[in-house]
């Protein structure tokens, strides 16, 4: 478990190596709201649970929501393997909407240790649009740590770093390689004894055919167990 703390560190570093590479970048200003609720069928231990996780953001030139509903099994309270289906409709203020479909699959490693609570989530997707034939598949990697918090401690900090490597290039112009990246630093509280909010600043960094954006994304998300 140890392990994670230095993959958490070799991703953050990822966030500054696109802009080693290309002189110029856009940037733009965005605000992304998440809320993410799981619920356990099978009581404590390892047992079936279920995964929502619902989103609405807005960028400088679109609006994009995702709904991503899924079923997982929980075989220890280190490890759980899950599938779903993520359904991402795109609104640009100009032109048509796009549709994504994803199926998905992830494994969940996590720990604590020392007040802190550490996570390391591996995801692989396959992508169809609607504006292309071929299936895009992709890995993100997505590692967090942060302080445990409760009635004494009621708030915490949080940072976490997710990277995304595209595997192919289907025709609707997905990348092969390193797509993105994207590193959050904020703040935790519990609100109930099952729902926590957090919230802070993500940096975005997009990789492009011509200049590549970073985003500077106002985030806040709502976690609630079941």
């Amino acid at each position: 478990m140890r392990c994670l703390l230095p993959i958490f560190v070799l991703c953050s570093v990822l966030v500054v190596g696109p802009s080693v590479t290309r002189a110029e970048t856009d940037q733009d200003s965005q605000v992304w709201t998440a809320l993410l609720s799981n619920a356990k069928l099978s009581g404590e231990g390892s047992g079936a649970s279920l995964w929502l996780d619902v989103h609405a953001r807005r960028g400088a030139a679109n609006a994009l929501a995702i709904v991503r509903p899924g079923f997982g099994w929980r075989f220890s309270k280190h490890l759980s393997l899950w599938g779903g289906y993520a359904w991402i409709p795109t609104n640009p203020d100009v032109g048509a909407t796009r549709n994504e479909h994803r199926p998905w699959q992830q494994a969940i490693v996590s720990t604590k240790s020392n007040g802190w609570s550490f996570q390391s989530r591996t995801r692989f997707e396959q992508r169809f649009r609607n504006d292309g034939d071929d299936i895009g598949l992709r890995i993100r990697q997505f590692v967090r740590a942060s302080q445990n918090v409760g009635q004494d401690k009621p708030f915490g900090f949080v940072v976490w770093n997710e990277t995304f490597v595209g595997l192919n290039e289907p025709d609707w112009g997905a990348r092969k390689g390193f797509d993105q990246n994207r590193l959050f630093v904020g703040a935790s509280a519990w609100i109930r004894p099952n729902m926590r909010l957090e919230g802070g600043y993500l940096a975005l960094w997009v990789a492009r055919d011509g200049n590549d954006l970073l985003g500077h994304v106002l985030a806040t998300n709502l976690f609630v167990s079941l």
